[in-house]
């Protein structure tokens, strides 16, 4: 009796399985606490981007140099926008709330791929650890901006490779994330839930998987392309590669965050 009362007190902060500590917690399957780590990672890297644009801000204070050459500048907001789009923007919705939430609010007691679930996270981690590492080492730190655009991005002299690979590891952790939730939203409803009575958060949460699913391939597929052209030297239409660039970027960064919104 005891066993039971103490099984029924035990939550995702207090639960004890096979690892303890910080083992706990980033070998944890449990929803609750992989949404926790989005967010304690998200936030991590949140602040890093937030004070790289106060360093941009500081050099705008007034005209000429300031703290920074121009180069450098270049470097801080092609930092400042792959932190807030790939790390802060496109995972942070979803994967922080959708991964704490949207299991409670369909009754089952977890996502449908628990362990996918956690491969995704450390894909996140991952994927990190590469664009910080374009900062770190290399011949310079990418100066793009966040959309890669071609042609420059075929041309710079920067340590470029790093923050594209980063960039495409992260684009599978949210193939991931989406992948569980639809086939999570699908199979795992409590029965009763139709999907005329899902609650509103879990229709964003949907739709969102979707884009996730759909379109950041296709992002993937441009930074492939362009990590060919860096490597081999291959020639791909600059023109229709930056048009595929622009609409990707457009539906895979925004758009799910709007629906979220509405």
């Amino acid at each position: 009796m005891q066993n039971v009362h103490a099984a029924n007190e035990a939550n995702y902060l207090t639960y004890q399985g096979k690892y303890k500590g910080l083992l706990g917690w980033i070998l944890s399957t449990d929803h609750k606490r992989i949404g926790l780590l989005y967010l304690y990672s998200i936030m991590t890297m949140f602040s890093v981007g937030v004070l790289l644009g106060l360093a941009m801000k500081f050099e705008l204070l007034a005209p000429g140099k300031t703290i920074m050459e121009a180069k450098t500048y270049n470097a801080t907001f092609t930092v400042h926008g792959v932190i807030m789009i790939f790390m802060v923007v496109i995972p942070g919705l979803p994967a922080v709330f959708g991964n704490f939430l949207m299991p409670i609010m369909i009754v089952a007691k977890d996502v449908a791929f628990p362990k996918l679930n956690l491969l995704s996270w450390w894909l996140y981690v991952l994927g990190v650890c590469l664009v910080l590492s374009a900062i770190l080492f290399g011949n310079g730190t990418p100066d793009t901006g966040w959309t890669f655009y071609a042609p420059y991005s075929f041309k710079t002299g920067a340590n470029l490779l790093p923050a594209v690979f980063g960039a495409f590891v992260l684009g599978f952790s949210s193939i991931l994330t989406g992948l569980n939730f639809l086939v999570t939203i699908h199979r795992l409803r409590c029965p009763g839930l139709t999907w005329s009575k899902l609650p509103l958060f879990v229709w964003t949460l949907y739709g969102t998987a979707w884009i996730q699913l759909l379109a950041t391939p296709v992002i993937g597929i441009t930074l492939v392309l362009i990590a060919l052209e860096r490597i081999f030297g291959l020639e791909f239409s600059i023109r229709h590669l930056a048009e595929i660039q622009f609409f990707t970027n457009i539906y895979f960064g925004f758009i799910p965050t709007l629906q979220f919104i509405l």
